[in-house]
């Protein structure tokens, strides 16, 4: 027995038409009585169902057969339910792909923090399979099962009523506060230690100055400002509204938000960061290109913010950003005051109709990117034109990188791999414990496994952001684009913000979709996998109960029902059972429900597990910090071996215990402390410390040059090394050990003559990227001189006897 409903007319009829118009016009609705009573209620149909999927549903009884009505919206989309089964479709298709659509929202939602998931796995095969640091494997794990949460937690949040609005309040609150704490620090006396780089460097600063803020480093600073800086403008462009001699929109409404394009521009301007102000370009050119009626808007909404930034950063940078509190306020207040009035200006003038008062509007905007792009450059026109020692050096980063990335191409060695190995890979004595890449990081750590996750992890976020909200495209460009060339990801701010980024699209996309709760990629599977349809609103559909002429839908006798089921043969009307549903198998739904709670008591137990490993190492690092104040030995003795229960994988705590035990405890303590983290160059040199110490030379001399390969460009352990062998033939000798004290004396020699080879070759290279300053020390000499007579000193006395016939007598 089949049910027949159509809510719209069967040619012709799109979706987007008056409900009750398309039903008072239909061809026929037929429900047979038998079949109510047979298959229980039909739920009427959703209100935005006419947009879900067109003119018509056909729903059919177990085992019918079922195809799809004709009409539908100017996409064509429509709904087939056959028997037990839901597929939605496209008309002129047997199968449709509307419930594709939604899977991909859906599963590129998800892909989110599952990319995270699997970067959480890895570090986890890595705990097991002793990488090279396990402490930087710990918190990369860690690190990595926060950013999951986070992104469950968001994608979460997306679908629910309010989710744009909470996701919008965590992004611009955190804005603001970065923000206006630094400008704070610089202008009105907040005390925010290590906000302000100084340098001596022209290379480094062309003002000798450069705005860190929070995050006490001024690229990453820049780079932030930048993010926020065009998320904002382009939600005004894109929330510009052209009216004729009149604000589309309220002004206080416009005011707020422009408010904030004037403190991250400051910000980005006194951090001075070329790198932020290239990508920021780059991803500003990108989403203006297909988007051309974009350009007016932007340049109109920026033109005053940036102006009256780039008047604040010449004020400041003649001040070395160390300008008076009281003076310093006023300036930021009143210029922040100048550019929402000036913004709200143009803003109206852009609004108008083409005529003097719009050129006008447009002039002066160009006139004043103009204005602050001059006054920008001329201060730091030496920097963007000159050579760039810090370019310079991050190729030496590079191709040492890659260097190293070779050794282990495909898993990689773990979390913290440049720090722990970056001295024994450098071709030139440079100080950067960051490789200033995050792609090339991901590389050494994961591998190409890893790396490949994070490319599929920024792949979809793009996707998403793109389809759902193109406005919030320029900032996750700016995070993709500056983290290739500095380490931007190595703060956990930037993950954060690259997955809310993706997540406030879908709540913007839902918002838009006008569903009540969830988005539609997720109402959408949750309805149809529950076999049951929502109630419409009374609005929109007829009760069944008005009369076919106002609207409603006919109801027709069932000719083949039997008499006792309708004696009389009238018609019955269709009335709302909410205890009866379609239909459907429940073990997919069984199934499904299992596979929830199993993912939810997964996720449940990393949480836990991440919480465990995350309270050991908090308390080890505090009982740490302890042991290091404390002024009494056997105190700091038993805080550094309690922190070592907590954290065994802390090596500073590990050498600093094992010079408070004795000579073979202290070692033992030290070789342990390797074995977890057996890239540490100065565990290393404490352990060929140790072993100077002791008697026998062979050891010490294995260590010493195992120390100077994890780190061969230093100068002072290498000048105490040699000390140590000297010291160490010192005491052979006087015990009476000629050979061990010739052997020792030997090998600090040839110590000598290989750190005085490697330091005339760095000096042929030049100064340049010396930035450890190796070179030969001037206490080489004289231990030199020391080694020389202790081996002469080891050399027999006695003279060799001849006979008479060897001398020729």
């Amino acid at each position: 027995m089949a049910l027949l409903v159509c809510a719209g007319k069967m040619r012709g009829w799109s979706g987007k038409k008056d409900a009750r118009r398309a039903a008072s016009q239909a061809n026929s609705l037929v429900i047979r009585e038998g079949d109510l009573r047979t298959q229980g209620n039909i739920e009427r149909l959703p209100a935005e169902a006419a947009g879900w999927s067109g003119g018509g549903w056909l729903v059919t009884g177990g085992g019918g057969n079922g195809a799809r009505l004709g009409g539908g919206d100017e996409t064509g989309n429509g709904v087939m339910l056959a028997g037990d089964n839901v597929v939605w479709g496209k008309s002129g298709r047997g199968l449709a792909d509307g419930g594709s659509r939604g899977l991909r929202w859906y599963g590129a939602a998800w892909l989110l923090p599952g990319s995270c998931l699997v970067i959480f796995l890895l570090y986890a095969i890595h705990m097991l399979r002793a990488p090279l640091s396990s402490l930087g494997t710990l918190n990369e794990l860690l690190r990595w099962g926060f950013y999951g949460s986070f992104a469950v937690f968001a994608v979460l949040v997306a679908g629910s009523r309010r989710g744009g609005a909470w996701l919008a309040a965590v992004w611009h609150t955190t804005g603001l506060v970065i923000s206006l704490s630094a400008l704070l620090a610089v202008c009105g006396g907040l005390p925010l230690p290590y906000a302000v780089a100084y340098t001596q460097s022209p290379g480094v600063s062309a003002t000798g100055a450069r705005l860190g803020g929070l995050l006490e480093y001024p690229n990453a600073m820049g780079a932030l400002m930048a993010v926020y800086l065009l998320e904002r403008l382009f939600a005004a462009a894109y929330g510009f509204k052209p009216a004729a001699g009149r604000m589309a929109v309220p002004r206080w409404l416009t005011a707020a938000r422009l408010s904030p394009l004037f403190p991250y521009t400051a910000a980005l301007l006194l951090s001075e960061s070329r790198g932020a102000w290239l990508a920021a370009a780059i991803a500003a050119a990108a989403a203006l290109l297909p988007k051309r009626h974009l350009f007016v808007p932007l340049l109109m909404n920026g033109a005053a913010p940036v102006a009256a930034a780039a008047l604040l950063y010449r004020q400041l940078a003649r001040a070395g950003l160390a300008a008076e509190p009281l003076p310093g306020l006023l300036a930021l207040a009143g210029l922040w005051a100048g550019a929402v009035l000036a913004g709200l200006w143009l803003y109206r003038r852009c609004g108008c109709a083409a005529g003097r008062d719009r050129a006008a509007g447009l002039a002066l905007a160009a006139a004043g990117w103009t204005a602050a792009a001059s006054a920008v450059l001329l201060l730091v026109r030496a920097r963007i034109t000159g050579p760039s020692p810090t370019a310079a050096a991050r190729g030496l980063f590079y191709r040492d990188a890659w260097r190293l990335a070779a050794e282990a191409p495909w898993l990689g060695r773990g979390g913290g791999t440049w720090r722990q190995s970056y001295l024994a890979a450098q071709s030139r004595p440079y100080v950067g414990s960051q490789v200033h890449s995050g792609y090339l990081d991901t590389l050494l750590n994961l591998g190409i496994a890893g790396l490949m996750v994070i490319l599929l992890l920024l792949l979809a976020a793009g996707w998403l952001i793109a389809k759902a909200s193109p406005r919030l495209l320029p900032p996750l460009l700016v995070i993709i684009l500056h983290s290739a060339v500095d380490f931007d990801w190595s703060y956990g701010l930037f993950w954060l913000l690259l997955l809310l980024l993706p997540a406030w699209a879908l709540a913007e996309k839902n918002s838009r979709a006008g569903a009540p709760g969830r988005p539609p990629w997720t109402t959408e599977r949750s309805r149809l996998t529950h076999g049951a349809l929502p109630n419409p609103s009374p609005s929109t559909l007829p009760h069944p109960g008005i009369n076919a002429s106002e609207g409603a839908l006919p109801v027709v006798p069932d000719e083949n029902a039997s008499s006792s089921a309708s004696p009389s043969g009238r018609a019955v009307p269709v009335q709302p059972n909410v205890h009866s549903r379609m239909p459907v198998p429940s073990q997919p739904g069984n199934r499904q429900r299992k596979w929830r709670q199993a993912g939810l008591l997964a996720l449940c137990g990393a949480a836990v597990l991440c919480s465990g490993l995350s309270y050991r190492a908090m308390r080890g690092a505090d009982l740490f910090r302890q042991a290091i104040h404390d002024p009494h030995p056997a105190a700091q003795a038993a805080l550094l071996q309690e922190s070592l229960k907590w954290n065994p994988g802390e090596p500073q705590a590990a050498i600093a215990l094992s010079r408070l035990l004795p000579e073979e405890e202290g070692t033992g303590m030290l070789l342990r402390s390797l074995k977890l983290s057996p890239g540490s160059a100065v565990l290393q040199w404490e352990l060929a410390a140790d072993y100077l110490r002791g008697g026998r030379p062979g050891e010490a001399l294995y260590w010493v040059r195992r120390s100077q390969q994890a780190d061969p460009f230093n100068a002072a352990r290498r000048l105490s090394a040699l000390q140590g062998m000297l010291n160490l033939g010192r005491r052979s000798l006087a015990a009476g050990d000629r050979a061990t004290a010739a052997d020792s004396a030997a090998a600090g020699l040839e110590l000598l003559r290989q750190y005085r080879l490697l330091a005339a070759k760095e000096e042929s290279r030049g100064p340049q990227h010396n930035d450890r300053g190796f070179a030969v020390l001037p206490q080489a000499d004289e231990i030199y001189l020391q080694l020389r007579q202790l081996q002469e000193q080891s050399i027999l006395t006695d003279p060799p006897r001849f006979t008479a016939t060897e001398t020729g007598q």
